[in-house]
């Protein structure tokens, strides 16, 4: 029998100004407005540089929607295996947000050695899931397809989110053979996750952002609820999971991390929850320590 299911939204003052706003990134005004530039670095004076092609085009030609992402690559020789990359996935309720949120993250996962792909992905209300999904795997092969013109070594590609991008890259990483939206060409060997939400399975609380995310209404043994929470996908061969999370997140509770956590212990998956103590959604001063312990790790997983 599953795990019980952990509320995303339980306190009733979010539910209410979430209902408000719209946005699962908003616990109060000001949120909404910064969001997850809280968890999204610029790169540090002095950290070296590195080159940037802006608005490269990585969907296909037949594509619904193209789509643009900004690579950001290290300086100096590439290496005879290439380097590393990571695609990282901004926040926003899967409503709003673009790529230029994470483009100072990027710079800096570039200065630590990286190829960075910060892109954007279809919202809503023009598309719904799996919509996002999909176009965080056509990244994930836009790297591995053009590997050799990158740079990139195309078996070591990781990807990171915040928020809503969180969750779409904890999603698309646990996909595996057997799950409908599964793309062997978008494996990723590493994921990293602040603030993720990981279990709709029942409905969260309600939330009106996440039924338009959804394009529909939850109810009890909801198919797409169910398969859209990336709890529901793990499995022994997910790869190895970093998750921030604050402890006082009113947004998308901990319990969230938590129970992702514990079941990805139980299929014994190589995890770390980084819990934050006192911090919320918006992790503040204490996301700086916080994204470099995550960069560790993609060191450990990608760079050994």
């Amino acid at each position: 029998m599953p795990a019980p299911a952990t509320r995303l939204f339980r306190w009733p003052l979010a539910a209410a100004l979430l209902t408000l706003c719209g946005l699962i990134a908003c616990a109060h005004a000001k949120e909404a407005d910064d969001g997850d530039d809280a968890v999204e670095l610029a790169a540090p004076p002095g950290s070296g540089s590195a080159a940037a092609r802006r608005a490269v085009v990585y969907t296909p030609a037949n594509w619904p929607t193209a789509l643009s992402g900004d690579l950001f690559t290290p300086d100096g020789k590439v290496p005879a295996n290439g380097r590393p990359a990571v695609v990282t996935l901004h926040g926003g309720a899967w409503h709003k947000g673009d790529r230029q949120k994470l483009a100072g993250f990027a710079k800096r996962l570039a200065s630590r050695g990286y190829v960075a792909l910060t892109i954007d992905y279809r919202l809503v209300p023009d598309a719904i899931y799996p919509a996002q999904l999909q176009d965080v795997q056509q990244a994930v092969r836009y790297l591995r397809a053009n590997a050799a013109s990158l740079g990139v070594d195309p078996k070591r590609i990781a990807l990171w989110g915040s928020s809503a991008g969180a969750h779409l890259a904890v999603l698309a990483a646990g996909l595996s053979p057997g799950d409908p939206l599964y793309d062997p060409e978008a494996r990723v060997q590493a994921v990293v996750g602040a603030g993720t939400p990981t279990d709709f399975r029942d409905g969260g609380g309600g939330n009106k952002s996440l039924a338009s995310f959804l394009g529909e209404r939850w109810s009890k043994g909801s198919k797409v609820f169910i398969d859209a929470s990336p709890i529901a996908h793990v499995s022994a061969d997910d790869p190895p999971v970093f998750l921030i999370h604050g402890d006082a997140d009113t947004t998308v509770p901990p319990e969230q991390a938590i129970v992702y956590r514990d079941a990805l212990t139980a299929a014994g998956v190589p995890n770390t929850l980084l819990l934050l103590p006192g911090v919320g959604h918006v992790l503040g001063a204490a996301g700086k320590d916080a994204l470099s312990r995550g960069m560790d790790f993609l060191d450990q997983r990608l760079r050994p």
